[in-house]
């Protein structure tokens, strides 16, 4: 008996849930491809063990960062992860809604580097 009660198949050593971290899962169905689907007992969550498509894959959101960090452009990290540059940018803006922004504590002294500003009109 697994969590809750819960009766399952464990379908190999070292796999668990994506959401939930748990263990307890039961094969549900395959997909057009022919591939093995899998569901989470403890949460209900649907997922495969191997993605085609990289995007889906778990490290896909941290290369994301990284190669953003490492000043990568679109096209180049879209390239080299093997993703479309669309679900690229949908990606960076995902994660772009979870950061947090730092509080700024006032009194303090700060050191910038290369500060621009303008005032005026460009076209003249």
């Amino acid at each position: 008996m697994g969590e809750k009660g819960i009766s399952c198949i464990r379908f190999g050593v070292g796999y668990f849930c994506r959401a939930c971290k748990s263990e307890y899962l039961i094969k549900s169905g395959k997909t057009t491809n022919d591939k093995q689907r899998y569901q989470c007992k403890n949460c209900g969550k649907r997922f495969l063990a191997e993605y085609t498509y990289n995007a889906y894959k778990t490290d896909a959101n941290q290369n994301i960062i990284t190669f953003i960090k490492e000043s990568l452009d679109i096209r180049s990290t879209a390239r080299v992860l093997k993703i479309s540059t669309t679900t690229l940018l949908a990606r960076i803006a995902g994660i772009a809604k979870t950061i947090v922004k730092p509080a700024i504590p006032m009194g303090r002294t700060y050191e910038m580097n290369e500060m621009r500003t303008f005032v005026g009109n460009k076209n003249v």
